[in-house]
């Protein structure tokens, strides 16, 4: 699903708060389950709401439970966290990814927090770019993205290799940030020798290589998508596919661009990713 926020100048800190974890949640699945502080008529959603994925296991910390999309047998969290700003200066200031949860003390285990910062912004229909938030829920990531914020980020699936199939609690999901083209996976296992053991691991997105624009017979472009990997060197550079995100030719297209690839829709981040939409 891709669901484009746009917003109003009266928003609250309400307004903002109610429409992103609605939105999250599944509880707003169309324009008119929006605050008064949206504006209804720029904002959309497309796509279907990944309900067997998705659960808010905590009304009152804004925090969600993620099954993997292909491997049902991880279940990873994450938590939002706001701030008490008036209108347009309201944030989304921290997402924390977590390996576990209890849910009796709503406690977060093995878990790391990222500073986002995301804040409400008015929608202009003139500008180059229409300002506004973008959101992606699909059985394998969430991620959100604003311009006017200059932030985007999400959870992914990760595919598992050597390190995922012998160290069973080493997470299959990562944090990761597509404007800066970094990730976090907060628990993984390290190979140090006698210090062997679980910690944050933090590096780079990378691929086989950059693609480039082609074209076919027909004189047609041809954008070319590569794969996407996660590795770090305290596991030996094992890598991880992540899922729905895909490396693209650069400076191909501008951040929030949207096009379509065989009838599913892309949305590109800014260091030349394309996140799948459904």
């Amino acid at each position: 699903m891709l669901v484009k926020y746009r917003m109003l100048s009266t928003i609250s800190n309400a307004n903002f708060i109610a429409d992103i974890v609605g939105i999250l949640d599944g509880t707003i699945t169309g324009t008119s389950g929006l605050s008064a502080g949206a504006d209804k008529t720029n904002s959309s959603f497309v796509g279907t709401y990944p309900s067997s994925q998705l659960t808010k296991v905590n009304a009152g910390t804004y925090t969600f439970s993620k099954i993997h999309g292909t491997d049902n047998t991880y279940t990873h969290y994450f938590r939002l966290t706001f701030d008490a700003g008036v209108g347009l200066a309201a944030k989304m200031t921290t997402f924390t990814v977590a390996q576990g949860y209890t849910s009796g003390t709503d406690t977060l285990l093995n878990s790391v927090a990222q500073t986002v910062n995301v804040s409400p912004n008015t929608y202009i229909s003139a500008s180059q770019f229409p300002s506004g938030i973008n959101i992606v829920l699909t059985p394998k990531c969430v991620w959100i993205s604003s311009l006017t914020s200059g932030v985007s980020f999400g959870i992914f699936d990760l595919g598992a290799n050597g390190i995922t199939t012998t160290y069973a609690s080493n997470m299959k999901m990562a944090y990761v940030n597509t404007t800066l083209g970094t990730f976090n996976i907060p628990y993984g296992y390290v190979l140090s020798g006698g210090a062997s053991g679980y910690t944050s691991l933090t590096g780079n997105l990378s691929g086989p290589t950059t693609p480039t624009l082609m074209s076919n017979i027909s004189g047609s472009a041809i954008i070319v998508e590569n794969p996407a990997f996660v590795s770090a060197a305290t596991q030996g550079y094992a890598a991880y596919g992540v899922s729905n995100l895909f490396k693209l030719g650069s400076n191909m297209f501008a951040m929030d661009s949207i096009y379509n690839t065989s009838g599913t829709r892309r949305i590109v981040a800014a260091a030349d990713y394309a996140i799948v939409t459904e």
